[in-house]
């Protein structure tokens, strides 16, 4: 039995990207990545697909990823919407009148 999760394939690319591993080029839901000293991997994973154990532990034996890589649940790949989601967050949930103050009517 494996001590891996299931997790989506969002939180495994995410985990990659932070060990160092960047998209070197995409075709579809295909990402080859590329990191120095290791070969390149593909990455054949729609962002909402489980990716269960067994296939976890083959995709860490190609990528040096751990189980604690994946314990950072609220990163994204490239940190975008966290970052985002970070600075809304002193507008203390009144994202209405944010906007009001640049007339653009969403009030």
């Amino acid at each position: 039995m494996s001590h891996w999760p299931s997790t989506n394939a969002r939180r495994v690319l995410g985990a990659l990207l932070r060990l160092g591993w960047v998209v070197k080029r995409q075709s579809g839901s295909h990402r080859t990545l590329s990191r120095a000293g290791w070969p390149d991997f593909v990455f054949a994973f729609h962002d909402g697909e489980e990716i269960g154990p067994r296939m976890l532990a083959r995709i860490a034996k190609h990528t040096g990823l751990s189980v604690d890589d994946l314990q950072a649940r609220d990163a994204q790949p490239g940190g975008q919407p966290d970052r985002l989601r970070r600075g809304f967050a002193g507008l203390g949930g009144r994202l209405p009148d944010a906007l009001a103050v640049f007339g653009n009517g969403h009030a």
